[in-house]
């Protein structure tokens, strides 16, 4: 399996994150996206300065939340996806 790059790490947090009902804490995220929480925590304050994911403080612990934007994002992302992976057929 071919190493991931950043912008597929970003993706595929926002996908999880979408795929959780749109909020989700650190634990089940790192779980799906597979990475070490240390880790993911630098990606989602990236995709939080970015505006991808809003971070909410709540009793029971930090939600990260996808935003308008962050959707705008994954299509983006799976649609540029697409096109590259024409181009690699042929």
């Amino acid at each position: 399996m071919p190493r991931r790059t950043s912008i597929d790490l970003y993706a595929e947090t926002l996908q999880v994150l979408r795929a959780k009902g749109g909020a989700e804490r650190i634990t089940k995220l790192s779980y799906g996206v597979g990475v070490p929480v240390d880790r993911l925590k630098t990606l989602l304050q990236r995709l939080a300065k970015a505006g991808l994911i809003r971070v909410e403080e709540k009793e029971e612990g930090t939600l990260y939340i996808l935003t308008p934007r962050g959707v705008e994002f994954l299509k983006a992302y799976w649609k540029m996806k697409s096109f590259l992976s024409t181009l690699e057929e042929q």
